[in-house]
């Protein structure tokens, strides 16, 4: 028997992991047997075995082999236009993706096993993505690209869920056209552009409120009060963006 080169070796190894994620996302973790795996990666069991103790060594390999398309690096250099369209494009492609949609069902569908692994593995890519939002509203509240009174706490909250609604829904009804992402993520970017009331901060509120209800009639109906106006030339509250308590 001609022994094998270590890139074919290599090779026969990224083939069952590619296999094995079709295998996964297909069947689920707990259903999925190595001679699935062996036959849909063209080899024989006892190649899988080659490379791997057993299914528990294969899906760590999975694991750890791909990157999920909301696991993005910030880059202070893009505004907030530009890094809102990379998350659009990573939601298109965690859904509607071949090859990414299957890792987001594993991750998804399949998180609850016994080893825990997946869980975890889920947690981390659901981690970097919220730290990645995180990044982007600070930077374009700090470039004055959001309002600095933004509730970031409660919108990231609120963001969080929408993301989680729409990976479920989509994963779950391949009949959903894109559109309903595209729509839904450029819908709350303009709400962020242009938050309600109860999006901004509650110092804020309560601050604003106190201003309104000592102000002179004239001036809340709008007109011009120089002697009114705030004296910011020795504040440092516009310095960084404001973050209300938890944020």
């Amino acid at each position: 028997m001609v022994r094998k080169t270590a890139a074919e070796a290599e090779e026969t190894r990224q083939r069952i992991i590619d296999a094995a994620v079709e295998v996964f996302a297909a069947q689920g973790v707990p259903y999925s047997t190595l001679d699935q795996i062996a036959r849909m990666a063209g080899v024989t069991r006892g190649a899988v075995y080659w490379h791997f103790n057993g299914k528990l060594e294969v899906l760590q390999a999975v694991l750890s082999s791909r990157q999920h398309p909301l696991e993005l690096e910030f880059t202070a250099e893009a505004g907030i236009e530009l890094s809102w369209e990379a998350v659009v494009t990573a939601m298109l492609d965690a859904v509607h993706g071949p090859k990414s949609k299957q890792f987001s069902e594993i991750l998804i569908y399949q998180g609850v096993d016994e080893s825990g692994l997946i869980h975890g593995r889920m947690v981390q890519a659901s981690n970097r993505f919220l730290h990645y939002i995180h990044q982007v509203l600070r930077h374009a509240v700090a470039q004055g690209e959001l309002p600095s009174t933004l509730d970031l706490h409660t919108s990231i909250a609120i963001f969080k869920g929408l993301i989680t609604g729409l990976l479920y829904e989509g994963l779950r009804s391949p009949e959903q056209p894109p559109q309903v992402i595209n729509v839904a993520m450029r819908s709350f970017l303009a709400l962020l552009k242009d938050p309600p009331r109860h999006l901004l901060c509650e110092e804020v509120q309560v601050s604003q409120d106190h201003y309104n209800e000592r102000k002179p009639s004239s001036t809340r109906e709008g007109s011009f009060r120089p002697d009114l106006q705030m004296d910011t030339s020795h504040s440092t509250a516009f310095e960084a963006p404001l973050e209300c308590r938890g944020s």
